[in-house]
Formats: C-alpha cells, structure tokens, sequence
C-alpha cells in the first residue's frame, strides 16, 4: 500500500521559513531502503551524516524536534533532537543529532552533534566538500563563531570563522582522542554585488588520547595537556606541521585552502570554487597544489525544470609523489620527497573517521566498504572523479535531483601512478520529491553502481515525512 501511495506522488521539503509558527517543529520520517545484493547504493547512502547504512536492507525512522532562532530577536536559543532507527537484518538506534545553542547577534556559541559541512563550495549539489562532507555522524564538540559573514567596511568584507573542540568515538585503535577545529572566511565585495570574491582556510587535528591495545611504544598515550594544546591550536612542533614528528606526537593534522569568485544578477548565480587539501607544510612547496576539489555551479533563483547544476572534479593522485607543474615553474623544491601524504590516513592513528563512516568526501572510500575489503583506512586515496549534479521542478511540482559520478581509484605510488592499475567506478541516483500538502510530502529514488572499487547493485529508498508543526 505504502509502495503504490509512493510510486503515485512524491515530496520535497524546502527549508521552514523562520517565521513565527515554524520556529518549532517536529517531523517523523519513514523510510525503506534496500537493493537487489543488500549493499545500500553509493548515492543512497552517502552525504546522509551516517544515518543510511552501507549494508542491510532496512527501514529507517527518523524523528525531529527542534526549535530554531528567532530572526527578530537579538538574543536567542535553539535546540534540535534527532534519533534514527535501523530496522531490518540490522537494527540499531542512533542520537543522529542532539545539540543546544545561544546566539547574540551574528555570534553563537553550541554544544553537542550538529549537522555541518566544512569547506568552501556549493552545499546543495556537491559530491562532498574534501575535509568534512557531511557523510559520517556529526561528532559532539564545543563550538563558538559567527552563524554566517559578518559585514564590515560598509558591508564590502564579510568575515566568517568558527572555533570547536570535539570529541572522536572509541571504535578504533586510539581511545579517548580530541578533535581541534577552526576556520576563517573572508568575503570581498557587499552580498548584493555582482562579483565576489571568497577566501580562506579550515584546520582540523586529532590529538590525545591513548592506543586501545597498547604495544609498549613511546606513544601508547599521546600528550594531551595545556603544552600539547598550544602545539595543535599553532600547527606548532618539531614541524611547521607535526605529522611527522614523532609519530603524531602532537597531532594529526589535515585541512584546506579554499579560493571562490561569485557572479550572481536577477536570473542566477555561478560560483567557482578550489578547494586545496594539505596534511603537511608541503603545500607551501606548492608540489601537492594540482591535488584537491575544484568545482563550478549554477543557480537558478526561479524555479525551473533545470534550477541548478554543479560540476566538479576531485583529483588526489599527486600526495608528494611527483612535482606540480606549478611548483617546478616557480623551481619549488619538495624537501619531503619521496615520502607521501596519504590523504585521510593517519600514521599511528585511526583514519578521519567517525562512528565507522569516513569524514571527508565520500568518493575516497574505506576500505571497509569496498570489493576489496578492510579496516578503517582509505588505502585506494589516489582518486580522479568527474562529477555532475542536476535538480529541477517538473510539472505537477514534482521536485528531481540526479547525480552521477565516475572515478578512477589507485594507491599512492612513486613513480606516478599506472593508468592500467586504475579501478573504475560509476555511481548514479536520481530522486524524485512531491510535496503532498502543508505536512506530508513523499519520495522515491532509484540508484546504481557498477565497477571495481565498491560492489555492483540497484537499489533506492522509498520515503515518507510528516510535519506535526
């Protein structure tokens, strides 16, 4: 019954407006996912803050209650619940999102798991920002900055920065570890101007806490007083960055340098965008700078069959194995070579993950959820991605989303690595939404993958969302 209501109408969702009668709200959500193999397809599982899982046909209840900030009101707070259950060959209970914040003005301050992505780019479309994508469970942190830019200089710069201390799980090998986090943003050029441009940098670094099967090492526990702090908050060490200082002895660290130009008039807005990964000082030797995220979208500001569309491309194959052409046109020298970065893997330490999922984009995938098979670490990270996204509104207000991706996946290797060795990949989706009435909206989406890095299925999900208020 719930199938034919689904295949006859579909949802979509767009964000409550912050008026007086939406500033609370509850939802419950109902969803069944599944596949013709039981592995949950690449785009119906990823992006979803881990809440979808890799295996098992399931049905996931979400249920959402919250209150968001009043707009009128200088001094506020929010608060969101989210719990999701897994119900199926896997059942499971997850506190998806729980968090408490207080804001004055443009500044805020929040405690607990926040959905968030980190990064500089298009939110809505993207195949998933390099650093913090949005994939994995939020983490539980502490966290103080501004809810959007601040203006200055009669609004021609706006200044945009965060600050966190969060806290990883104990699902690996080192318990009890500390995530530092902070960013800052500026943007030139008022937000109505035709043209602008974006600037800025994100820092993250795992540090403290100790080896859940202790080996009799140096650093079986990782320093994690004031003296460390200071060290992981300046990037500071025996290093400019202390990856390699003694085997992370204050840290791993990893982030990105992120450049945008906006153009935006009464019909749209094109937005290119570079994100440029490091983990290590090298990228000032510019020999990593061809590595990293670069994307170009387009927004409609009208609703249309085609209201948006994101391009990007994601490469990874350089990690220090070989010089930039940038880098040997400025006669830069790489005094790390041959040593690799190796994205997202951590010496000594768990991968950047959280709660089993991967942190970064999803298109570097773990080992544990390839053909491959294996733990927690991203062994195939030399990654070249082609990307595009697409949504729309069809007739009869039926709102359509479709991506698809196609990836080559390698190792690190020194020389540069083998076209032939490549693993190919293809994963594509396509969703569409139905608002029924004001509370209850339907959805269906269909999936595929098919190549050698993750395994081939079809699948989807079937989904259902009711507003109390």
């Amino acid at each position: 019954m719930l199938l034919s209501i689904l295949l006859s109408t579909f949802i979509g969702f767009s964000s409550p407006s912050l008026s007086k009668d939406t500033l609370r709200h509850t939802t419950v959500d109902v969803m069944a996912v599944g596949s013709i193999n039981g592995t949950n397809p690449f785009w119906t599982r990823s992006l979803q803050y881990g809440t979808v899982p890799v295996e098992n046909s399931t049905g996931i209840i979400r249920i959402k209650n919250g209150k968001w900030y009043n707009p009128k009101k200088d001094v506020d707070w929010m608060y969101q619940v989210e719990g999701t259950g897994w119900l199926g060959k896997e059942s499971k209970f997850l506190l998806s999102e729980a968090y408490l914040g207080l804001k004055k003005g443009a500044f805020e301050i929040w405690g607990g798991s926040k959905r968030e992505v980190i990064g500089l780019g298009d939110t809505t479309m993207t195949a998933g920002f390099f650093i913090w994508s949005g994939n994995a469970l939020p983490l539980p942190k502490v966290h103080v900055g501004t809810r959007n830019y601040v203006n200055v200089l009669h609004d021609w710069v706006g200044i945009n920065f965060q600050f966190a201390h969060g806290w990883f799980d104990n699902q690996g090998s080192i318990g009890d570890s500390y995530l530092h986090q902070k960013s800052l943003y500026f943007r030139l050029g008022q937000p109505i101007s035709s043209l602008n441009l974006f600037v800025g940098f994100n820092h993250q670094a795992q540090w403290g806490g100790s080896r859940r099967d202790p080996k009799g090492g140096f650093y079986d526990v990782y320093p994690s007083d004031f003296n460390a702090f200071t060290k992981v908050l300046l990037g500071a060490g025996e290093g400019i960055l202390p990856d390699d200082d003694e085997n992370n002895k204050y840290g791993n660290h990893l982030g990105s340098l992120d450049l945008g130009i906006r153009y935006q008039n009464d019909q749209m807005s094109v937005l290119l965008y570079r994100q440029n990964p490091y983990e290590s000082d090298r990228i000032w030797s510019l020999n990593t700078i061809n590595d990293g995220l670069t994307g170009l979208s387009f927004t409609m500001k009208e609703p249309n069959i085609i209201e948006g569309i994101s391009l990007e491309y994601l490469y990874t194959g350089n990690q220090g194995t070989y010089q930039s052409i940038l880098g040997s046109l400025l006669n830069k020298q790489d005094h790390d070579y041959p040593n690799m970065v190796n994205y997202l893997n951590v010496r000594g330490r768990d991968g950047w993950i959280y709660s089993g999922r991967g942190l970064g984009t999803p298109l570097i995938i773990m080992d544990k959820e390839s053909q491959q098979g294996g733990g927690l670490s991203f062994a195939y990270n030399a990654v070249r991605s082609m990307y595009v996204g697409i949504r729309g509104t069809l007739p009869q207000q039926i709102h359509w989303m479709a991506r698809l991706s196609s990836t080559s996946y390698d190792y690190p290797v020194i020389p540069a690595n083998n076209p032939e060795s490549y693993l190919k990949q293809i994963s594509a989706s396509l969703n569409l939404q139905k608002q029924v009435n004001k509370k209850l909206g339907l959805s269906i989406q269909i999936a595929v993958d098919q190549g050698d890095r993750i395994k081939n299925t079809l699948g989807g999900m079937l989904g259902m969302k009711y507003r109390f208020q």
